[in-house]
């Protein structure tokens, strides 16, 4: 279950001097408070939605939003009024940015090694293959290298998500019958995307 919705925090008080009050008529001053509003996804603000202003007579009590005043109490609000947006209320963004920006770095760095492993196999690296059945995917495993053959085990299992791959990634999932390729082949596939990942324990 996801929890979102709606919140706002104080962002000034203040007060304004010599205004009159639309309720009580008196010659007063107004506390004022300045609320921003955001979006929030389990209670993290993602993004500002605007904000609110809330004005209270000191002489009667009576509490008004800034857009119920006249006009006269408005343009004096006006060059009190809280500007700019606190940065806390972008904070979901700047999270998800990092997150995103995090990923993007690690993926970067995971093909540049990919391209390292295609280009010298070794004993134990894993290859994320596409199945021969239409949309799944399944593995082999480099068991042994004599020149330029190379020797693979295949899983037996196959999955229809690439993401999930790892889950069908287990020792006892391979089978005992060897299969054996070149290098060029291992490359050519690669270069295809029939090989679309590579892990090596290092």
């Amino acid at each position: 279950m996801i929890f979102y919705g709606t919140n706002s925090s104080r962002l000034k008080n203040g007060q304004l001097r010599g205004v009159e009050c639309p309720n009580c008529n008196e010659q007063t001053s107004m506390n004022y408070s300045v609320f921003g509003k955001y979006f929030y996804v389990y209670w993290i603000p993602i993004f500002p939605i605007g904000k609110e202003n809330i004005l209270e007579c000191n002489s009667c009590k009576r509490t008004f939003k800034l857009k119920e005043l006249p006009q006269k109490i408005k343009d004096k609000f006006e060059l009190e009024k809280h500007k700019g947006i606190p940065f806390l209320h972008f904070s979901g963004l700047a999270i998800i940015a990092l997150v995103i920006g995090y990923f993007s770095y690690s993926n970067a760095q995971h093909k540049e090694a990919e391209a390292e492993y295609i280009k010298a196999p070794a004993i134990g690296d894993i290859y994320s293959i596409k199945s021969e059945s239409p949309g799944h995917f399944t593995t082999m495993k480099i068991t042994k290298i004599e020149e330029d053959s190379i020797y693979v085990v295949f899983n037996n299992y196959e999955i229809d998500k690439r993401s999930a791959i790892d889950q069908i990634d287990k020792s006892e999932n391979y089978t005992f019958l060897t299969d054996v390729t070149t290098l060029e082949n291992l490359q050519f596939l690669y270069e295809e995307k029939e090989i679309f990942n590579i892990e090596r324990d290092e």
